[in-house]
């Protein structure tokens, strides 16, 4: 064997091996568990902002429309009312928008502190207003605020998707490798949740014919097509490895969704306005 060769082997086997060493030590790396926080936080996270942001916006929308209703169906009563209205809207329905705002600019700030403390990003904001004046025009104006409106309404999206991928994975994961545990335990395991049915359907037409087949159900009840139950130790340990191995991939998934996430987080939020409370602006 020449050297070039020998070369080659070593390089390719420890290319294997650490390739290996990345695939398992997944477990031991801190960063899987700070994706993992994050993940979880995605979820109660998500319904507080779209609470917020609903609440903060349903008031002066709500008043708006009722202002045009008015004014197109009876258009009297508006030149009546009018003034009445103006002042609500003015001193109630423009304040509570203007605060929430405000506090959009507050939680997009706490989701960058999260982003870089548990997803390791680094994400700029945009340079502090100068002066009260300043900071109050852009936070209507600024189009950070609008992309931080945007980010948040997501967030409960993203929360519950990263709450069902959290608790499918470790269910998952779970039930293969606690098999020794509950393995003749038929009531544990992997099953259809509802039953399937698959109806065929054929139909052809040619020149004033026709071949029609009717329909044939096929059922398929709970739990008959995917099920696991083993009833022997050695078996139940042999899903258990199996689980063990499925746990990595899925720790992996994590990590990868985590990834995903933070590259979300740095386009949205990229140059934002700074926190009003934690960076007051000059006067």
């Amino acid at each position: 064997m020449s050297m070039t060769q020998r070369s080659t082997d070593g390089t390719a086997l420890e290319r294997a091996r650490d390739g290996i060493r990345w695939f398992v030590g997944v477990v031991a790396r801190k960063r899987t568990y700070a994706n993992i926080a994050y993940l979880f936080l995605s979820f109660p996270l998500g319904i507080g902002y779209v609470t917020v942001l609903v609440t903060g916006f349903a008031i002066p929308i709500g008043l708006a429309f009722a202002v045009v209703d008015i004014g197109r169906t009876e258009p009297v009563a508006l030149l009546v009312a009018g003034i009445p209205l103006a002042l609500v809207v003015g001193c109630l329905g423009i304040p509570i928008a203007f605060c929430t705002l405000v506090a959009t600019i507050e939680l997009s700030a706490l989701e960058r502190r999260l982003a870089d403390r548990l997803l390791g990003t680094a994400i700029p904001t945009a340079d502090p207003a100068e002066g009260l004046r300043e900071r109050a025009r852009r936070v209507v104006v600024d189009r950070g605020t609008w992309k931080g409106v945007g980010y948040l309404f997501s967030k409960f999206v993203i929360g519950i998707a990263s709450f069902v991928c959290l608790v499918v994975g470790t269910t998952f994961t779970y039930t293969l490798v606690a098999a020794p545990l509950h393995y003749r335990d038929q009531r544990v395991g992997i099953h259809l949740g509802d039953a399937i049915e698959f109806v065929p359907e054929f139909t052809y037409r040619h020149e004033g014919w026709t071949i029609d087949i009717s329909p044939i159900t096929l059922s398929l009840a709970d739990g008959e097509l995917i099920s696991l139950y083993v009833d022997s130790v050695p078996a139940a340990l042999v899903v258990s490895a199996v689980g063990v191995l499925v746990g990595l991939v899925v720790l992996h998934l994590f990590n990868a969704i985590a990834w995903l996430l933070a590259r979300y987080t740095e386009l949205l939020l990229r140059n934002t306005q700074p926190s009003i409370v934690s960076e007051p602006p000059e006067r």
